[in-house]
């Protein structure tokens, strides 16, 4: 597809998913009137895979990844998530991503070990690897962690995305180095996120993704709401605000590197 003005890819999203109050259906075609060309539909556990694999069947403009978030399907062993990741791959060449997968120390009930976590982030590498698809990464509170998993993979030819980015320049600057992009939301427009504005304002231009994440995190303008596919676009003005370019040239910028990453154009 040739790029026109404004077109936008939401690089990471859940559908379907418990908490919206659209059917999919609605959610893609509003997207669409919003200028989002494309949608990446991303898996986070045995059951989630499945079903994002099937609505990329539904809808040409829908793409999908398949992985195992840190925290989801804890009660299930390792090796069994190992051969279901193995065996979902196989179903859908709309697959463009392996993911969501990485470290998350922060508070949950009954957490996954963090021993075990890096188990699961070793397996979603070593897939990525034999498949050359490249990596989601999920990271909440485990820069050291999933730098040491990605460095234990240096010259493998790894590649992938940071997605959901809220960490600090001095860490973008080190998952830049390994040939990683980084996936800006909309808590970029939130209060108190100085350091993260840092690493819009610098990250390099071929270098950067926009993503939803919906339903989580909608615009600070809609905070307490229902976050949409459509509202990557806000994601696209505040990186031009920050990184004192047109709304255009981010969409353009974000849309090539999106293709360029996932293989999609």
């Amino acid at each position: 597809m040739e790029y026109t003005l404004s077109m936008l890819i939401d690089s990471h999203c859940h559908l379907p998913h418990e908490l919206y109050e659209k059917d999919t259906e609605t959610i893609i075609k509003e997207a669409k009137e919003w200028d989002v060309e494309k949608i990446i539909n991303i898996g986070t556990s045995v059951k989630e895979n499945e079903k994002v694999i099937e609505v990329s069947k539904n809808y040409k403009s829908v793409f999908c990844s398949v992985g195992i978030h840190p925290q989801e399907d804890r009660d299930l062993d390792l090796k069994y998530l190992e051969e279901s990741l193995e065996k979902v791959l196989e179903k859908s060449d709309k697959i463009v991503a392996i993911g969501e997968c990485g470290i998350d120390v922060s508070n949950w009930e009954d957490p996954r070990s963090v021993e075990d976590q890096e188990k699961l982030f070793d397996i979603h590498v070593e897939l990525a690897k034999r498949t050359g698809l490249p990596l989601i990464i999920h990271n909440r509170k485990g820069d050291d962690i999933v730098l040491k998993v990605l460095n234990n993979s240096l010259g493998s030819g790894l590649k992938g995305v940071i997605h959901c980015f809220d960490s600090n320049w001095e860490f973008a600057k080190k998952v830049l180095d390994l040939g990683f992009y980084i996936s800006f939301t909309n808590l970029i427009s939130y209060p108190k996120k100085d350091a993260l504005l840092e690493v819009v304002k610098n990250v390099p231009d071929d270098r950067f993704l926009v993503e939803t994440d919906a339903p989580y995190l909608p615009p600070q303008s809609m905070r307490g709401k229902i976050n949409y596919p459509k509202y990557v676009k806000m994601v696209a003005e505040k990186v031009a605000q920050v990184k004192e370019k047109t709304f255009e040239n981010v969409c353009e910028l974000s849309y090539r590197n999106t293709c360029s990453l996932f293989k999609l154009c």
